[in-house]
């Protein structure tokens, strides 16, 4: 079942409330963050862990195995505390899981938060926190099959940014999400899943 284009435009309406809490919230500091630094792109690709049931659960769509994550995000940087929202997609694999032999469970979405850089220099180490909306595409068997709800969650995450200096740099890092999605059958899916990627990163 594909995503429609009513469904796209309801994930990027849910998007832009977020973006838009969370940047209201930041007002004080982002006015002076735009003009002390530029626009960073973020082009990010790795690897997606499962956690817990999502990974060894026996109820539908539990069970998936790792698989490919990439996605790309914009940074506004301040002189602590950064803006960012992008996209990402996890594509797991869920043979195991009752999908159809080389299916996987797609994971796609939104994510939008604060990143706060712990101390200066070339290498700056970061945390990060923020929310997420995803759907997820799966071929399993029977009437779990086709695309979730609509759903959101949080997720968290630490790196070190390489580079800062120069308008090229390198961004390695870890994301931990927990999200719980309803599955078109009416199972509710409980996802907890590990990224670890690497970022190129692009000032403007």
């Amino acid at each position: 079942m594909p995503f429609s284009r009513a469904a796209l435009l309801h994930d990027v309406a849910a998007f832009g409330c977020l973006a838009t809490a969370l940047s209201l919230a930041a007002l004080p500091s982002a006015g002076v963050a735009q003009q002390e630094a530029p626009l960073v792109l973020e082009a990010r690709g790795g690897y997606a862990a499962p956690l817990a049931s999502f990974a060894d659960g026996a109820r539908p769509g539990e069970g998936v195995g790792g698989g490919a994550s990439f996605g790309v995000t914009f940074l506004v940087p301040g002189a602590r505390w950064s803006l960012y929202a992008g996209f990402s997609q996890h594509r797991f694999g869920c043979e195991e899981a009752g999908c159809a032999p080389g299916a996987r469970l797609v994971a796609t979405g939104f994510d939008v938060g604060y990143r706060v850089g712990l101390r200066a220099g070339p290498a700056i180490p970061w945390v990060s926190l923020g929310a997420l909306t995803t759907r997820v595409e799966t071929a399993l068997a029977g009437p779990n099959a086709g695309v979730s709800d609509h759903a959101f969650g949080l997720e968290v995450g630490a790196g070190v940014y390489l580079g800062a200096w120069s308008p090229v740099a390198v961004n390695p890092g870890l994301r931990l999400a927990a999200v719980n999605t309803r599955l078109p059958g009416g199972s509710l899916l409980r996802m907890r899943y590990l990224v670890a990627e690497v970022a190129l990163a692009l000032s403007f």
